[in-house]
């Protein structure tokens, strides 16, 4: 795989994406575990409890990913703004916008070609019979006629982004907010870029304030909203503080700003009155919001919000996140995000439930029974098994499709600018001047 230059942002989006896939998997195969115990009375699991919930809830990662979106994508032209490059900060606006879908867009096609694909040779069948709700929920029938297996290939490519659902796929429902996120980011930028920084804060605080009153909308408020706007804010931070960020606060403050807000962001996906922690959050977060808010989404922007500008004033943390082992996760984030579910309901779900699909069991009358997964050793040696396959796969995907993605965009936006057409290998997740991030985050 090519070198990449490691950044912190970049080992924190891997980590984000490594979250998902957690929170995934235990919404298949342990969901109990997203309450923070199984009633008022009864004492926690482990991993129920204040930070070790984060091994296996991902929600919060989804976060993460918008954060990651919003400064990435607007560090460039506030850098330009501020030092008066008017002109330079607008053209990397427009070539941004530009290529920015066919960034995000392409990936996607490819990856819901290859779950197509595994529907439509029935590699899902032992799906539609296991005893996981979350795994049988992505069971897609194989197509009757090539017919219309084309067509619900079409409707899954097209309604991705139109309508946020992928029958294929049901995880890839963040994309088009991604995407829409992405826009909010330049069309904010483009409005700001001749004004001064003082006055560019004051419009990040109006957006905050409007996106936070919108919670009725999970998807327009505090998810994607509330996120991208503070990534803006960090940005700036980042344009103002330049290579001191890291000494601005006293030692001690990031890191009680990163422990604070992986406890916020631990706040419980499910049942969260079973425990006193999570029912005083409750409590406080109805207070601030409207009624009909997703106060579990807003909870979530918290805590990750905290966490990433813990991180921005940590020169320790910021060193975690540079090593290459989070370097080689943050390379591959995109395409893990774009193939977990793939791979959960094909090669996880063939090596957890094989034992019993290979005796199936059954009821007095001679129907099939769900397949029942095996041994707790044998599930945790399918899941390292699934990561790793996982992880090679992905690792595979940025050597070999994503230069082939980045050489179609940048052939379309210079045909589209009018320039000459030159072969350029560049990988979609590279951090090239005109779009630095590939998220998915999630």
């Amino acid at each position: 795989m090519a070198p990449r230059d490691a950044n912190w942002i970049d080992g924190l989006r891997g980590v984000a994406s490594f979250m998902v896939v957690g929170g995934h998997l235990c919404t298949a195969l342990v969901p109990w575990l997203h309450a923070p115990a199984a009633d008022a009375k009864t004492a926690p699991h482990l991993f129920q409890l204040p930070f070790f919930r984060l091994v296996v809830g991902g929600r919060s990662a989804v976060a993460i990913f918008f954060l990651v979106t919003g400064y990435v994508n607007s560090i460039g032209p506030i850098g330009k703004s501020r030092a008066g490059n008017h002109d330079a900060a607008f053209t990397g606006i427009a070539r941004s916008a530009l290529a920015r879908s066919g960034r995000l867009i392409l990936p996607t096609m490819a990856a819901t070609f290859i779950t197509w694909f595994l529907a439509n040779t029935n590699a899902y069948h032992m799906t539609k019979h296991v005893d996981s709700q979350w795994i049988r929920q992505g069971w897609h029938r194989q197509e009757p006629t090539i017919w219309m297996a084309l067509m619900s290939l079409f409707r899954a490519e097209t309604e991705t982004w139109t309508v946020g659902w992928n029958d294929y796929d049901g995880t890839q429902w963040t994309l088009h907010l991604f995407l829409e996120g992405s826009m909010l980011v330049y069309t904010t930028m483009f409005a700001t870029v001749l004004v001064k920084p003082k006055a560019r804060m004051l419009v990040y605080a109006v957006l905050y304030l409007y996106f936070w009153q919108m919670g009725e909308g999970l998807a327009i408020g505090a998810l994607k909203g509330l996120n991208i706007i503070v990534g803006m804010f960090v940005a700036e931070l980042h344009n103002h503080y330049k290579d001191s960020a890291t000494s601005v606060l006293p030692a001690p403050v990031p890191a009680i700003m990163i422990v604070v807000g992986m406890f916020i962001a631990g706040y419980p996906q499910d049942s969260p009155q079973n425990a006193y922690w999570s029912h005083t959050m409750a409590k406080i977060m109805h207070s601030l919001t409207g009624e009909k808010a997703d106060i579990r989404r807003y909870w979530d922007h918290i805590g990750a919000s905290i966490v990433l500008l813990g991180i921005f004033f940590s020169r320790n943390a910021r060193k975690v996140l540079t090593s290459p082992v989070f370097n080689f996760l943050g390379r591959v984030s995109f395409p893990v995000y774009l193939l977990h579910n793939t791979f959960i309901k094909s090669v996880l779900t063939w090596m957890i439930y094989l034992p019993s699909a290979m005796n199936p069991p059954r009821n007095e009358k001679g129907e099939q029974q769900d397949l029942q997964r095996g041994s707790t050793t044998h599930i945790f040696i399918a899941i390292a098994a699934f990561y790793y396959i996982l992880y090679r796969c992905a690792a595979l995907w940025v050597k070999h499709l994503d230069p082939i993605f980045g050489n179609l965009v940048n052939a379309a936006t210079k045909w589209a600018y009018g320039e000459p057409q030159q072969r350029e290998a560049r990988p979609i997740l590279g951090n090239g001047s005109t779009d630095k991030t590939t998220v998915l985050p999630s």
